[in-house]
């Protein structure tokens, strides 16, 4: 895979891509206080369907995930879930 493209940073739960695309990774930095969950859905709409990754951060964390190009029928909808606090910053490259 020569390129692929970026959905900047997210600090909120959004779709990131509405057609069939591969995701490439995923880079996610802790940016409260409190345990932070972040999904990657194959679904161009919602939180659901077919779970394609899950990070779980707790202290101060950056985390890279390599996802190799696995493909994603329907799209990329990002899910992020902290509780009360600000929770995370995260980037999902696609191609």
């Amino acid at each position: 895979m020569a390129t692929c493209r970026s959905s900047g940073v997210n600090t909120a739960s959004t779709i990131i891509n509405a057609g069939r695309c591969k995701l490439v990774s995923i880079h996610a930095t802790l940016t409260g206080v409190n345990p932070t969950t972040i999904k990657v859905f194959d679904n161009a709409s919602a939180a659901s369907g077919k779970e394609l990754a899950r990070i779980k951060l707790g202290q101060t964390e950056n985390l890279e995930f390599d996802m190799h190009g696995v493909l994603a029928l329907n799209g990329l909808y990002l899910s992020i879930s902290s509780g009360t606090d600000e929770g995370a910053a995260v980037s999902v490259e696609f191609a």
